[in-house]
């Protein structure tokens, strides 16, 4: 979720006003990537194959790029992904429980053995102040590389495993005296793949990034001389939801049923912006049982969809 932003006009006060009035914001919300595959609040671990060949290093080194571009945007950056590797194995949903339990993480990404096309080469071009002999000049190499990529949500609603195919180019700049045959150039750019494997680990993040979609969202306050109500909706327009609720909390057993109805409504879109869904639906519940709130149907039906 991002800062909100506030379109309704900000708070003039009628201290003699004591209906709810409401507060309306645009919020960036977070939502499932393209995958499908919702990541939000989850732990994950990637694992890659070792076919016992000279590509482990390359597989290594795309579940590292995989990882750190997932931790930026689920973890903020901090490392929160274990890298593991295992023997080639058979892919079906008894290894994926069985990494499930190794690793004590919620979602298992699987890096299947790489595969390789055949290497084209662009014409050697001289290069620039050369430092020596061997690096006097330089051929592009494009080596096409197939993924396999099969992920498993523990927490997810069926017990399946999603696999995902996808193809790229990887770029490797070869340097020679220039006298080099192809075979030899094609060789060489082959032992220098791993130069693009950080690229293709980037490329595999982009379909399970989440989207984010703008959203609007209201919450009840009342203009009273109590102004503790507007100072729990300014923390809430500036994204601070757990003092916002705070202030709330001190509502709930008002002696007036649609106060108390108001800051449980608004409990529960405090709850549902920190991601804790059942604690929102039970002040929900009990927001409903104190009054009927024209707001509350609307975020009950956004909470269901979210769990």
């Amino acid at each position: 979720m991002r800062r909100s932003i506030l379109i309704a006009g900000l708070f003039a006060l009628a201290l003699a006003a004591c209906s709810p009035q409401t507060l309306t914001m645009n919020v960036e919300m977070r939502h499932p990537s393209k995958s499908g595959i919702d990541l939000s609040r989850k732990t994950m671990s990637i694992v890659y194959m070792d076919a016992g060949t000279a590509d482990t290093t390359f597989s290594n080194l795309v579940a590292s790029s995989l990882a750190r571009s997932l931790e930026a945007d689920y973890f903020r950056g901090e490392e929160a992904i274990g890298v593991y590797k295992i023997p080639t194995d058979s892919i079906d949903v008894d290894l994926m429980h069985r990494l499930v339990m190794d690793t004590g993480d919620d979602v298992i990404f699987l890096l299947g053995v790489p595969s390789f096309g055949e290497v084209a080469l662009a014409d050697p071009v001289a290069v620039r102040n050369a430092r020596n002999v061997d690096s006097a000049f330089v051929s592009q190499a494009q080596i096409p590389y197939n993924a396999r990529l099969y992920v498993y949500d523990s927490m997810g609603k069926t017990d399946e495993v999603n696999g995902f195919r996808g193809s790229s180019i990887l770029r490797v700049p070869v340097y020679s005296n220039g006298g080099l045959t192809k075979e030899t150039l094609a060789e060489k750019a082959v032992r220098n793949k791993d130069a693009g494997a950080e690229m293709v680990g980037t490329q595999m993040s982009n379909r399970f990034t989440p989207t984010w979609k703008t959203e609007s969202y209201s919450l009840y306050y009342f203009e009273t001389f109590n102004d503790e109500w507007v100072k729990a909706a300014m923390y809430a327009y500036d994204y601070r939801w757990k003092e916002a609720a705070d202030i709330w909390m001190g509502f709930v057993n008002a002696n007036n049923m649609e106060k108390r109805a108001c800051a449980c409504y608004d409990l529960a879109l405090a709850f549902y912006m920190m991601g804790d869904l059942n604690i929102a639906t039970k002040w929900l519940d009990r927001a409903d049982e104190n009054a009927a709130l024209s707001l509350s149907p609307g975020l009950r039906k956004r909470i269901e969809a979210r769990k």
